[in-house]
């Protein structure tokens, strides 16, 4: 590999930082679903759903990770989400699928969430943690 080659590939290494929202380009205009809706996407397949190791793994995954079992209540933690209109769609995301239960942990597990006050992000996490905790 030339020098040339080397300093390319660092500076786009350098580039990428998920605590200040650097995702890489591929990410910039990607959405980001929850591990909840993945699972519900991976069930409600067709009956051609592959039988593969990779298939199975995620789905593996998603079943043990997810935080909420119905799609109503995915999309109530996302619509809850959308009102905070500092969140990007990863923060949205992110916070969905880790549920932490204060704005400080939420803050070291997303460094990017600094930029909420934290009353308002722990009544976020609290109206998630409700919806958790007495979905049908």
């Amino acid at each position: 590999m030339s020098s040339s080659n080397k300093f390319r590939h660092r500076s786009n290494a350098e580039e990428e930082d998920a605590s200040a929202l650097k995702l890489g380009a591929e990410f910039n205009n990607a959405g980001c679903l929850l591990i909840s809706e993945v699972k519900y996407l991976l069930e409600n397949r067709d009956k051609d759903a592959p039988d593969t190791k990779v298939y199975n793994k995620t789905l593996e995954y998603v079943k043990t990770f997810t935080k909420f079992s119905t799609t109503d209540s995915a999309s109530a933690v996302r619509e809850t989400l959308r009102r905070e209109p500092a969140l990007t769609q990863f923060e949205t995301a992110q916070i969905a699928n880790l549920c932490p239960a204060t704005a400080d942990e939420a803050k070291s597990v997303i460094p990017s969430l600094v930029k909420i006050d934290d009353d308002r992000l722990e009544a976020l996490l609290r109206d998630i943690q409700t919806m958790r905790k007495f979905q049908s």
